[in-house]
C-alpha cells in the first residue's frame, strides 16, 4: 500500500481559504479522528525560528496554526502550540511566540501557546534507541508527554541541510545543548543523521506543511520569500518531505534527512511508493534558488580531498555588523571571537552556518570559493 501525501492549492493566507485548504488536505489522507481521541493532548509543533515579519516567510504562518487549532478542537483534542526558537532567542519568556502573533491567536481560541523552555523541567534527558550520532537527547517534556504530535513545518531551503521540512522541524523540540551537539557531529550528512536520531524519538503522527509562501536561497532565515500556493499533509513526514522537496526542484535522495529516515525504516521517502492525493507534482512544480551553502556531491573517494579545497564558508559583512556578539554566542564550537568585530577561526569552523542563521542584521554571508562555484555549475 502506498503512502499518501495530499497536495492542495492555497493561494493566500486569507483565513477562509486556509481553513478550506487545510481541511481538504486532511480529508484526502484520512483526517484527524483516527489519530486523535477526545481529550488527547495534541502538540502543534510549529517552526518558530526567530522573531521575524510574516512577509519574510521565516515561521509557520499564524493562519495555518489557527486552522489547525480548530481542526484539532473539532475532533475533541486539546491543542497546545509550542516550539523553541534558535539558540539566542530561546529563553526570552515566550517573546518570539508573542511577536509572531501566534500567541494572540491561541489566546483568542482558549489554547496555550508557549516556548518549550519556559516550562518547569522543560527538557528531559531521553535515550535514543538505535541512535547513530546521538545516544541521548534533551527532549521537550511537552513533546514526550503529548498524546499526539502534529508537525507544522514551513517550506524553506536550508544552508546546511539544503531543505528543511517536517523531519527537521522536530529539531526545535530539543534543548540548546542537544542542538549544539548535533551541529558538532561533523559533515552535513552526519548532522542530517543527528536530526534523524531526534526525529526517531519525537516522531509526529501527522505533518501539515505551510507551503503557501516558501523560502528559497539563503534559508532558513535570510532567503527570499517565494509564492508556492500549497498546503501539504501526510501521516508520514519522510513522504511529505520527499514530495515537497521534489516540488521545489530537488531529487528527494539529495535530502539526507529524508534519505536516512527512509533507510532506517522511519518513513517512506521513495516517490515510487507514494500516492499523491490532490494536485499532481508536475502541475505545481517550480525551481527554488538553492542556498550558497549547498554542498557539492562528490564520489566518496574524492570527498575527503574535496573538503580540503571546496570552501563554502561564512564571511562577515562588517558594514552590517552591530557587534552584538550573537554569532559568537550561537557558534556551537566557539569558533568566533569578538575583536571588536567577529573573527572566525577557519580551522575550527564546521560550516554549520548558525552564525548566518541567527545574526539579526544579516551580517554573516555564506560564500563559495572559486572551485566550489565551478563545481556547482
Amino acid at each position: 500500500m502506498k503512502t499518501g501525501v495530499s497536495v492542495v492549492k492555497c493561494e493566500s493566507y486569507k483565513e477562509p481559504e486556509v481553513e478550506k485548504a487545510v481541511q481538504e488536505s486532511l480529508n484526502l489522507i484520512g483526517g484527524l479522528s483516527n489519530i486523535i481521541k477526545p481529550g488527547n493532548i495534541v502538540l502543534l509543533k510549529i517552526n518558530l525560528l526567530a522573531p521575524s515579519e510574516l512577509k519574510r516567510a521565516v515561521i509557520t504562518h499564524p493562519s495555518i496554526v489557527k486552522a489547525m487549532i480548530k481542526e484539532v478542537q473539532n475532533v475533541g483534542g486539546r491543542p497546545i502550540v509550542a516550539d523553541t526558537p534558535g539558540f539566542v532567542f530561546a529563553g526570552d519568556k515566550n517573546g518570539t511566540m508573542i511577536k509572531s502573533g501566534i500567541k494572540k491567536i491561541a489566546d483568542d481560541l482558549g489554547v496555550e501557546a508557549l516556548q518549550f523552555e519556559t516550562m518547569d523541567t522543560a527538557f528531559i534527558e531521553t535515550e535514543v534507541p538505535n541512535g547513530v550520532w546521538l545516544k541521548t537527547i534533551y527532549a521537550a517534556r511537552l513533546a514526550l508527554e503529548a498524546d499526539v504530535i502534529i508537525s507544522l513545518p514551513k517550506l524553506k531551503t536550508h544552508s546546511n541541510t539544503w531543505y528543511t521540512g517536517a523531519i527537521k522541524n522536530m529539531f526545535g523540540a530539543t534543548a540548546t545543548r542537544t542542538r549544539k551537539l548535533a551541529h558538532c557531529v561533523g559533515t552535513y550528512e552526519k548532522f542530517s543523521g543527528a536530526i534523524v536520531d531526534i526525529y526517531s524519538v519525537l516522531k509526529p503522527q501527522i505533518s501539515i506543511m505551510d507551503a503557501v509562501i516558501g523560502m528559497e536561497g539563503e534559508g532558513p532565515r535570510y532567503g527570499n520569500p517565494k509564492h508556492v500556493g500549497l498546503i501539504l499533509a501526510s501521516y508520514d513526514s519522510a513522504a511529505l518531505d520527499a514530495v515537497a522537496s521534489k516540488i521545489i526542484g530537488y531529487d528527494p535522495v539529495e535530502i539526507y534527512t529524508t534519505k536516512l529516515a527512509t533507510e532506517r525504516g522511519l518513513g517512506n521517502g521513495d516517490l515510487d511508493k507514494i500516492e499523491i492525493l490532490g494536485e499532481k507534482i508536475e502541475n505545481v512544480s517550480l525551481n527554488f534558488q538553492k542556498p550558497s551553502g549547498r554542498r557539492i556531491n562528490l564520489p566518496s573517494f574524492l570527498a575527503k580531498l574535496g573538503n580540503r579545497f571546496l570552501k563554502v564558508e561564512p564571511w562577515l559583512i562588517q558594514d552590517n555588523c552591530e557587534k552584538c556578539a550573537i554569532c559568537a554566542k550561537s557558534c556551537p564550537v566557539d569558533a568566533i571571537k569578538m575583536d571588536p568585530y567577529p573573527v572566525i577561526d577557519r580551522d575550527g569552523c564546521i560550516e554549520c552556518y548558525c552564525c548566518n542563521e541567527l545574526c539579526p542584521e544579516a551580517a554573516m554571508e555564506i560564500r563559495k570559493n572559486w572551485l566550489a562555484k565551478l563545481m556547482a555549475g
